[in-house]
């Protein structure tokens, strides 16, 4: 199932903004087409969740409550696109998943499979949300709120990117950095004490 938790991270985070929940992207395995694709067809899903256990928690007359019905319509329009791409993220996981889950979800056609990451996605950003992020959840989005939603997506797909060429370059840097030496540098300091002790002890013993 972890692998499937990742998957749905991914897609609720929308940009950190959504959960607290981390998406895993220096995964060498990630596609970052695919996880902008994941992203952009969990929005309006991880906004539902979000809006489900933070309602409650928030200003009747703030941001979210009262510009809900347009975020509800500026991330679902669009969405629908974007399964293909969070499809293929899914399997994926799936055929990384040992045991009865990834048995389960190779099994399911088009449109279970579909049922099953919706609900996955939105109860997961409900579960994950902290009572207590709610509001800083709910500056974010005014934030972001000027940015195209497949806009959002593409960043996630792009920091991904980023990460994994990150990664790949501290690997080189590793694989051509000499060996650090083992054996200690000889520091001449206790030489030097020896030395100045002996010539001192020489000078008492003319004195006397």
């Amino acid at each position: 199932m972890k692998s499937l938790v990742r998957l749905a991270s991914l897609a609720v985070l929308s940009g950190a903004v959504m959960t607290a929940a981390p998406a895993s992207a220096q995964d060498d395995d990630l596609d970052p087409a695919a996880v902008a694709a994941a992203v952009r067809y969990g929005l309006p899903l991880a906004f539902e969740g979000y809006m489900t256990r933070c309602f409650e928690a928030l200003d009747g007359e703030g941001y979210a409550v009262t510009n809900a019905p347009r975020l509800r319509t500026k991330f679902s329009e669009g969405a629908d696109a974007a399964w293909p791409g969070a499809r293929q993220l899914l399997l994926q996981a799936a055929q990384e998943e040992a045991g009865q889950m990834g048995d389960l979800i190779g099994d399911l056609d088009d449109v279970e499979l579909r049922t099953f990451v919706d609900g996955l996605i939105e109860s997961l950003a409900a579960q994950e949300i902290k009572l207590e992020s709610c509001e800083t959840i709910e500056r974010g989005l005014e934030i972001l709120d000027p940015v195209p939603a497949d806009t959002v997506a593409s960043m996630f797909g792009f920091l991904v990117e980023v990460g994994l060429g990150l990664e790949e370059s501290e690997t080189s840097i590793t694989a051509i950095a000499p060996p650090s030496s083992s054996t200690p540098e000889t520091s001449s300091t206790p030489q030097m004490t020896e030395s100045r002790e002996r010539k001192l002890r020489e000078q008492e013993e003319e004195t006397k």
